[in-house]
């Protein structure tokens, strides 16, 4: 028995997600693909357009075996430990052979050795990194400066000409998103000294910023984009052949049956964006003080002094992203800390989770009944129980399982509120969730 892992938010579920399921499949021979997916907050720091059982469900539908869900610090986390919490999830499942992953270069080799340098960190390449980060550069942009400068230095990538000074600089594959992804999934395997191979594929679909609905396969991006600024309305579209809330911009974006499925959740409580999130992010900027805000996840004393310094000009929690950013402070690494703040997270907890190996628990969003004996050899290779009811979380997580479960319930809980706000009743709490099954 032959398994393929993916790591995915589905956000939501388009054409792209489907291809790279498809062909991940095809090119690993795999009888089963389990899905690791994030929960109701993703890892930009928003919240997801629709939550994480509609998107497990797109999921199945299109192929998928199992949906697992990352747990909420690991999902919201910077690349490197989504990559960790997502890479220890698929090692603690004990079946997995191949993790497939897209990336915008879709060649292994140099996001291999990209990995390697950043999990071996030479001298010289600290040196570099700490002097890019002295000059007031954003730690993404200064982590890919130093490491082109290190390969240039000892693989001497470009000749250089008198008329060239800076010829030995090529564009870096770490400019882009899913590329940086990459490597952190290449680093987390070699970290763990993982027999699970990698394996990665060109990115068909359209850049992951680019907002353009009319490419041939376009980005979730640009399909939020459109769903939230209103694009989408409630026009004459014709999806499933049937009135739909979605236009033929969009539909022609997305699998059958993730269209049906999106359209539902828009039409019961429309799409769930960071700005809903306003009055209770803003609730605990007042509440807290500028040393517990440094003590939350990814934020430290400098962005705990800035969001300090400008809580009372809070707005909304878009705008004050944008206020907050600086040079030095990506807009990314803002969102990525305002949503650990409404939600609790502590570096102090990551930090022990680090130290422990990025401890998990196995949570299924959903699944096949025809994944029957992957099933089976999950409940006999992993140590980990399948958590399918969260009145049994009790019972059979460990404490440090129990405290992971019980921050992803906290961030269930808080999106459905939002919800239920909109429909005026009560939410839709996870003790009386179930797993997603299909046949």
């Amino acid at each position: 028995m032959k398994t393929v892992g993916i790591i995915a938010e589905y956000n939501p579920f388009h054409k792209g997600h489907a291809y790279q399921l498809r062909k991940a499949r095809e090119l690993s021979e795999a009888d089963y693909a389990v899905i690791i997916l994030s929960g109701d907050f993703v890892q930009r720091g928003y919240p997801a357009l629709v939550d994480k059982y509609v998107r497990a469900e797109m999921a199945l539908r299109s192929g998928a075996d199992l949906v697992l869900e990352l747990p909420v610090p690991y999902a919201t986390g910077s690349a490197e430990t989504f990559a960790r919490g997502a890479v220890s999830v698929l090692e603690e499942l004990g079946c997995v052979d191949t993790l497939c992953f897209g990336s915008e270069v879709g060649d292994l080799s140099p996001l291999m050795d990209y990995a390697r340098l950043f999990e071996e960190e030479p001298p010289l390449y600290r040196e570099l990194l700490q002097s890019f980060l002295k000059q007031g550069i954003s730690f993404p942009a200064a982590r890919s400066r130093a490491a082109e400068e290190y390969r240039n230095t000892f693989e001497r990538i470009l000749p250089c000409s008198a008329a060239d000074a800076d010829c030995r600089r090529e564009p870096s594959l770490l400019d882009s998103p899913n590329n940086i992804l990459g490597v952190e999934y290449c680093r987390a395997l070699l970290h763990r000294n993982s027999s699970i191979r990698p394996l990665t594929l060109r990115r068909e679909s359209a850049g992951y910023h680019d907002l353009n609905l009319d490419a041939s396969m376009a980005s979730a991006s640009a399909i939020r984009y459109a769903i939230i600024q209103g694009l989408s309305g409630f026009p004459d579209a014709d999806c499933r052949k049937e009135a739909a809330p979605l236009p033929a911009s969009i539909c022609s974006q997305l699998p059958e049956d993730s269209a049906a499925l999106l359209e539902q959740v828009l039409r019961e409580a429309g799409p769930v964006s960071l700005s809903d999130f306003s009055a209770q992010l803003s609730y605990r900027l007042l509440s807290l003080s500028r040393e517990e805000l440094a003590a939350i996840q990814d934020v430290g004393q400098e962005l705990a002094a800035r969001i300090y310094k400008n809580r009372f000009v809070f707005t909304d929690a878009e705008a004050f992203a944008d206020l907050i950013k600086t040079r030095q402070i990506t807009h990314t690494r803002v969102t990525r800390a305002l949503c650990h703040v409404l939600l609790g997270l502590t570096q102090a907890d990551l930090n022990s989770r680090k130290a422990a190996g990025y401890p998990v628990y196995l949570r299924p969003l959903g699944f096949r009944k025809s994944a029957a004996p992957l099933l089976s050899a999950i409940k006999e290779k992993s140590a980990s129980p399948l958590l399918v009811k969260a009145a049994d979380a009790s019972s059979v997580l460990s404490p440090e399982q129990s405290a992971l479960f019980e921050q992803d319930l906290f961030a269930a809980h808080l999106y459905e509120s939002v919800k239920a706000s909109r429909r005026k009743q009560p939410l839709v709490h996870e003790y009386t969730r179930s797993p997603v099954i299909l046949p």
